[in-house]
């Protein structure tokens, strides 16, 4: 939630519901008394009228990028988006050791 009270969604994304406290903890952790930016895309909108975004902290860390990174969420594949290749590819990358 924005400040203003507005809900916001993470673009490119989907939630993982075995992971969800983790997630949610991980976003809380890295955000919490952080000042963060949003960006959107061509899609501004969900269903239900929350802002969808990609979620920076202020020295520019993508913060969708970690939740991947570290499977706590799952890529969304149903439509298109800017980031959507790059958040596969790190799927792939992250689920290779």
């Amino acid at each position: 939630m924005l400040n203003n009270g507005s809900m916001i969604r993470l673009l490119g994304i989907k939630e993982r519901p075995e992971k969800y406290d983790e997630a949610a903890q991980f976003l809380k952790d890295m955000t919490n008394g952080k000042r963060v930016f949003i960006k959107t895309d061509n899609i501004k909108y969900d269903d239900d009228n929350n802002m969808l975004c990609y979620l920076y902290l202020s020295n520019r860390t993508f913060l969708i990028l970690h939740l991947i990174k570290f499977d706590l969420v799952d890529v969304c594949l149903e439509f298109d988006y800017k980031y959507k290749s790059k958040f596969i590819a790190k799927t792939n990358s992250s689920k290779t050791f």
